[in-house]
Parts: C-alpha cells; structure tokens; sequence
C-alpha cells in the first residue's frame, strides 16, 4: 500500500514539473517576458530552438 501510495506521489510531483517545464517553453516561443532582460533558462531554450530550426 505505501509502496503504490509512493509512486502516485512521485509522478504527480514529476507530472507538475513536466508541465511546468512544458509552459516556460511555450510561453518562450511566443516572444519577450518580462525576464528577457536578464539570462533566463526560457530565453535560452528559445534562442537554441531558433539556431536549430534555422
């Protein structure tokens, strides 16, 4: 019971930060945030995606 009581645990957390990851990277493509004048980890991410796609 703990053992499957764990593992719901894990991937809920695991899910959360997936999709939290999955929403920086979107919301990146779309253009400026309000952290683009600094360097950020979405910044980043969308000026590697722009040198791969061309």
């Amino acid at each position: 019971m703990s053992l499957l009581t764990n593992l719901i645990i894990a991937s809920v957390i695991i899910g959360f930060a997936g999709y939290e990851i999955y929403k920086v990277a979107q919301k990146s493509k779309k253009g400026k945030c309000a952290a683009c004048d600094y360097k950020c980890e979405a910044k980043m991410m969308a000026e590697r995606a722009k040198r791969q796609n061309g």
